[in-house]
């Protein structure tokens, strides 16, 4: 080995001997040191006792301890590369520094703690409340990056003490608060809004809690109670605003004089200018960057605010005639002013919805508000009684297939409304005609509304009636059609000259769906009808294969329905079209004439006499039945089972020759209204076993074969 070579490893020992011997030296020294910390940590924060003065010099013994520490790691560092393998007591040491370093650190930081807390305790009591926040905010960072130290319990009782300082120092702010604004309302409909004059608490305060916690809760809290209390009743109610001060605060008391009516704008507006700008003077601070307190109170209300203005005041001064259509610039002139006290005040940005383009948007606002007005106006004349009504159309002419021209509507009656809506709508179109191409298309679309609501809100409004009375029944329907005749001219006489200024101009879908409407609700009642024969008819003793006699029943049933349906025929000759009535009542009697040929065809056995009165029943339908109509001859045009009624009467009435004849080899009028084994079955159960009975029932048979 070389001199040199022996010189460094001789320097190399005598550091490990160095280190080996000061490291224990440290740790007792870091152990005191931590005994004196803790104690000193206890006296002030779990025991109660006086505030230590010695945190200084703990703090300069914690400084020349790390210094030691750096030494001593310094010359380990050197050594330990060679000595790894030799020096065991050595690397136990170098393990101990470390351990011994972290706790030097965590004492250090306590001493930190300690001088943070008397710090925040200092800057609380001069009311400098931004720089508590920052003492709070190192104090909460130091405390919460501590490892876990079970020597250490006292910082489980630091991180306590951190939450109370915190909790005490959001308390006081609210306290600031609360002595510097304060909204007070009270019992006799009056408002206080109480502010101090301006100073440095509240300001400092406010710019305290945006830092601390991004939002200022208690003026939240003030907010909520301005907007509540203050805005929307200056807005909505007839209400004073009256300004008082003395040497320490100002007040704007607002007394309400009339809940439930509105001022006129005007007084709407000043008042709102009243309320901002005497917050702007009285309650404007510079909360943090580019933020003040009406700016901060502007975040929260100003789409509110926007919108109450709009709905609840100015669309209140949209004019609903040219006259005031002309002198709306005024309006448009002081909602200008309103919205500048608003952008200065910081209540309103360049982000809000503005009330001036609103206000400057009239002829758009006129419209509308017209439309809203025809479309409401329209809703009261649906509300009209139905019944009370009037004959339109052109008489029924019975030389003509339809019995009137296809582009005529027939003659019947419609509620005299109809003609009020329609003529309401007819205006509306004219006006359409001569307005710019944004406000025809509003009016276009109006009445296209109108006509969509008619049948749903007309069958809603009058649904009891429409269930009920058969006359209300049929003149919805004709309501419904009459109003689908006239769109259909409507699409000729104005839809053709609006094309050009519109994208699609007519009412041809309208013109379909009302009379689908009107015929849904008719044909249910019709139903209903046909359901009421069938059964009034379940009770005339008919329902038996057999039959020995005709009860009294019988013929009290046939009489019902007959009645029921000459009831239907006074309520509507004089109010459904010809063909229209005459096609629904047929169906109505029709049905009657099937339960009563049903009924007699499925008897297996039928006496003389009962033939006899069976016949007489069904001359009391074919006597009263005709007269249902408006021709009585017409009957078989709109009852299809009228001849085969007639036949039943006649084969009941009719020896087997006179059927035979009536027959007439499968040509006659019998075999017409008859199948064979229908007729067959009948004639089995009206004559005995005999073998002219058997002939002429071969020969039915035989020719319905072979035909």
């Amino acid at each position: 080995m070389s001199i040199l070579a022996q010189v460094l490893e001789s320097a190399k020992a005598v550091d490990a001997d160095y280190i080996n011997k000061k490291v224990p030296e440290l740790k007792q020294t870091l152990d005191s040191f931590r005994n004196e910390v803790v104690t000193a940590v206890e006296n002030v924060y779990t025991k109660y006792s006086k505030k230590s003065r010695s945190n200084d010099a703990l703090l300069q013994k914690v400084i020349q301890a790390q210094q030691n520490l750096s030494v001593l790691r310094e010359k380990a560092d050197y050594v330990s590369k060679d000595l790894e393998k030799t020096n065991t007591e050595l690397y136990k040491n170098v393990e101990e520094l470390e351990s011994i370093e972290f706790s030097l650190k965590v004492i250090e930081n306590l001493q930190v703690i300690l001088n943070l807390i008397q710090e925040f305790n200092s800057e609380f009591d001069s009311k400098n409340f931004t720089k508590c926040v920052k003492v709070l905010t190192k104090l909460k960072s130091i405390l919460y990056e501590i490892p876990p130290d079970e020597s250490l319990d006292v910082i489980n009782v630091l991180r306590q003490t951190y939450k109370e300082k915190e909790q005490w120092f959001l308390n006081g702010l609210k306290n600031v608060f609360t002595d510097n604004i304060e909204v007070q309302e009270n019992q006799d409909q009056t408002v206080v809004l109480k502010i101090k004059k301006q100073n440095d608490t509240i300001s400092s305060a406010m710019k305290a809690l945006y830092e601390f916690t991004e939002h200022i809760e208690h003026l939240n809290y003030v907010i909520k109670q301005l907007w509540n209390a203050v805005l929307v009743p200056v807005v909505n109610s007839q209400i004073t605003l009256t300004e008082s001060k003395d040497s320490s605060f100002v007040w704007l008391t607002l007394k309400v004089q009339d809940a439930e009516k509105k001022s006129h704008y005007k007084k709407v507006f000043k008042n709102l200018k009243t309320v901002f700008q005497f917050l702007f003077k009285n309650f404007n601070y510079e909360v943090g960057d580019n933020l003040t307190s009406l700016s901060y109170i502007g975040n929260d209300i100003r789409h509110n605010l926007s919108e109450l203005i709009i709905k609840n005041c100015l669309r209140d001064t949209i004019p609903s005639n040219v006259e005031e259509l002309e002198k709306y610039k005024i309006v448009i002139e002081d909602t200008h002013q309103l919205e500048d006290v608003l952008l200065d005040t910081k209540i309103f940005d360049k982000d809000t919805s503005s009330i001036l383009e609103y206000a400057s948007n009239i002829d758009v606002l006129f419209i509308n508000k017209k439309c809203e007005e025809y479309l409401q106006k329209a809703t009261e004349i649906m509300k009209k009684d139905l019944h009370d009504m009037v004959e339109v159309g052109v008489p029924y002419d019975p030389n003509s297939p339809l019995g009137h021209h296809l582009q005529d509507f027939p003659q019947c009656s419609i509620s005299k409304n109809v003609q009020e809506l329609l003529k309401l709508c007819e205006n509306i179109l004219r006006e359409a005609l001569n307005a710019a191409p944004d406000c025809s298309g509003r009016l276009f679309v109006t009445v296209s509304n109108i006509i969509i609501k008619y049948p749903i809100f007309v069958s809603d409004y009058h649904k009891h009636y429409l269930a009920t009375l058969p006359q209300q029944i049929a003149l919805f329907y004709n309501n419904c059609n009459f109003i689908s005749h006239t769109l259909r001219e409507w699409n000729t006489v104005y839809c053709s000259k609006l094309v050009n200024l519109l994208i699609t101009c007519d009412f041809n879908s309208e013109a379909t769906q009302l009379p689908i409407i009107a015929v849904e609700i008719f044909s249910n009642y019709i139903d209903g009808q046909i359901k009421l024969i069938d059964e009034i008819m379940s009770g005339a003793q008919l329902d038996g294969s057999t039959i020995e006699k005709v009860d009294p029943k019988t013929e009290k049933c046939v009489r019902q329905c007959l009645r029921q349906q000459e009831l239907l025929k006074t309520v509507w000759h004089k109010v459904l079209s010809y063909n229209i009535y005459n096609k629904h009542i047929g169906s109505i009697v029709d049905s009657l004439c099937k339960n009563i040929i049903n009924s007699i065809i499925k008897f297996e056995d039928i006496p003389a006499t009962v033939a006899e009165e069976l016949v007489d029943i069904i001359k009391l339908v074919l006597t009263r039945a005709p007269k249902l109509f408006t021709n009585p001859r017409e009957i078989t045009l709109f009852v299809p089972l009228w001849y085969k009624l007639n036949e039943v009467s006649f084969v009941l009435n009719a020896s087997l020759v006179e059927i035979s004849d009536r027959w007439a080899d499968g040509k006659g009028p019998l075999a017409m209204q008859f199948e064979a084994a229908e007729l067959k079955k009948l004639i089995k159960s009206l004559f005995q076993n005999t073998d002219i009975r058997a002939a002429i029932l071969t020969r039915i048979t035989d020719i319905k074969i072979k035909s």
